[in-house]
């Protein structure tokens, strides 16, 4: 087996030595923005990628959720009305502005009968208007999906809103790469937002439907008062105020040339494409120099934190270290620490914890959690196994991260991680899409693209005590915040937590009167049962059945 992997990883690196990457080329348009091209001979169609760096890091308190917004309605779908001469939108216009005054007014209505319910209100007459202005906007819009102009082309876009980027991606033949330079350019000119209440309306249902996640609870607790830490739906009140006019004047902004990268990927030359891309995008306005967003830094050793909270049907741990930017030179030694402990079904915890301790049914860990621009998180997602607590799982991470901190790593497990991470990366490059992304996201999070490619040849000349000393320096207590979520009262299928809930109920019954106490207690109760091992809850279930009344047993 260590004769395989030393063969398979040789094969790699020599492979590694002649990029997939066989021509990039970088060039800066006129307005700032920068275009890489990736040539791949024999391919139909092509990739345009569109990355502005930024993301939910820089959106100001006033406008979050802004980046998900531009995600749904300005990519994603190419409706032929947002892209039509400017006379033939006034009037959208004129009925979009009258939409964002209505919108506003219910609002503001909605609010004040909040402080005073029995005051009379003009919601009913201000909905009718609205219905009213929203039945002529429909005479504007398309109904059909397939009006999509890429979909009609055989082609596709998906957009992707994250903590530093707003990317989009788009796949269409060969042959219709002008129309995407135009369209593109085109969109981001005009800026028309014009399904902007209906995508307004639709995130705030999808966050109010996922509610309260336990990832948002541990970086909210591991990085406050930064933006890496907030959670959208505690931000719901601004989102709810977010005008049309307003994520149009954010957007004007954020989606500057100078932010901007665009990746193609395809069969084609520089010849060919600079000019087309120049023409359309290359001419697309530059906004006047606003003053950088300055963010809060945090260090890394806030201290030891713990959030205890119910959530969910299943006991779950989530424990996150504060790690630097993907920029940091520690980050690769990191990145090589979760590919030993976590990468692959060889990894420390599938073959320790999963396996053989049979103690986690389900064991992650990521890396810049929720990004890599600035300082974030490496995060642990634990999942115990039925019969086993969270303080047990607690205590076998530890053990793992003491021992990848002070053991020397083996030789064979080394090999089999870094030929992992190749195998990855060759991966990485194979597919067009997977491509883009990895390459704009180096440039966004690490301010380089060219990072996509160093970073793994920088992993093959990465020493094991280098991994191992970033380890000691960054995974420690003082850099940590864990959160031990247990499952909701009720909601567990455990047939001892059942028993012991019951029994609880009527403990509780006996000796307190109000309901509302009785239901703190025994969510208390069980809470801190959930923090025993399998044996103490038995004896401690027994010890409770004895207190109860005999007819209650």
């Amino acid at each position: 087996m260590r004769l395989l992997v030393t063969l398979l990883t040789s094969a790699l690196a020599l492979y590694g030595q002649d990029p997939r990457l066989t021509e990039v080329q970088e060039r800066r348009l006129a307005n700032g923005a920068r275009l890489l091209l990736v040539e791949r001979r024999g391919l139909s169609a092509f990739n345009g990628t569109l990355v502005f760096q930024g993301g939910r890091a820089e959106e100001p308190a006033t406008a979050a959720g802004a980046t998900d917004l531009l995600a749904r309605t300005l990519f994603g779908t190419t409706w032929p009305e947002d892209l039509a001469p400017a006379k033939n939108r006034s009037d959208l216009d004129v009925l979009l502005k009258q939409e964002e005054g209505l919108l506003e007014s219910i609002r503001l209505e909605r609010l004040r009968l909040r402080r005073d319910p029995a005051a009379p209100t003009q919601v009913p007459s201000l909905e009718a208007s609205l219905e009213s202005i929203q039945s002529r906007m429909k005479m504007h819009f398309s109904s059909s999906p397939l009006a999509d102009l890429y979909t009609a082309r055989g082609g596709r876009q998906l957009a992707e809103a994250t903590a530093d980027t707003l990317m989009a991606q788009t796949e269409l033949p060969l042959e219709s790469f002008e129309f995407w330079c135009s369209t593109e350019a085109l969109r981001l000119r005009t800026l028309q937002l014009s399904r902007f209440s209906q995508a307004r309306a639709s995130l705030i249902s999808d966050l109010r439907s996922q509610g309260a996640l336990g990832l948002a609870l541990l970086c909210g607790a591991a990085l406050p008062g930064h933006p890496y830490g907030r959670d959208l739906l505690d931000d719901l009140p601004s989102l709810e105020a977010l005008r049309w006019s307003d994520l149009r004047a954010y957007a004007h902004r954020s989606l500057s040339p100078d932010r901007l990268m665009i990746i193609l990927v395809g069969s084609f030359s520089m010849e060919r494409v600079l000019p087309l891309v120049e023409r359309h995008l290359g001419s697309l306005p530059v906004p006047p120099d606003e003053e950088a967003a300055i963010l809060p830094v945090i260090t890394a050793d806030l201290g030891d934190r713990r959030v205890q909270a119910a959530l969910g049907t299943a006991p779950r741990l989530l424990t996150g270290w504060r790690i630097p930017s993907r920029s940091h030179p520690d980050h690769l030694a990191l990145r090589m620490a979760v590919q030993v402990l976590a990468g692959g079904q060889t990894s420390r915890f599938q073959s320790r914890l999963v396996r053989q301790k049979t103690m986690v049914r389900r064991a992650e860990l990521s890396l810049d959690v929720p990004g890599g621009r600035f300082p974030g998180l490496l995060v642990a997602d634990l999942w115990p196994s039925t019969g086993h607590s969270l303080a047990e799982v607690e205590g076998a991470l530890q053990s793992e991260i003491l021992r990848l901190q002070q053991d020397p790593i083996p030789q064979d497990e080394w090999l089999r991680a870094l030929a992992q991470l190749e195998a990855d990366h060759l991966w990485l490059e194979d597919e067009p899409t997977t491509l883009a992304r990895s390459l704009g996201m180096a440039w966004a999070q690490g301010g380089d693209w060219r990072l996509a490619e160093l970073d793994i040849q920088r992993l093959r000349a990465l020493a094991p005590e280098a991994v191992q000393a970033a380890a000691r320096v960054w995974l420690q207590p003082s850099h940590r915040t864990s959160v031990l979520l247990e499952p909701t009262p009720g909601a567990s299928q455990d047939p001892v937590e059942v028993e012991l809930a019951r029994v609880l109920k009527g403990l509780a019954a006996a000796h307190i009167a109000d309901p509302a106490q009785r239901e703190h207690l025994v969510s208390e109760g069980i809470r801190q049962l959930r923090m025993l091992s399998p044996e103490e809850r038995l004896h401690t279930l027994k010890l409770l059945e004895a207190q109860l009344a005999p007819e209650k047993r």
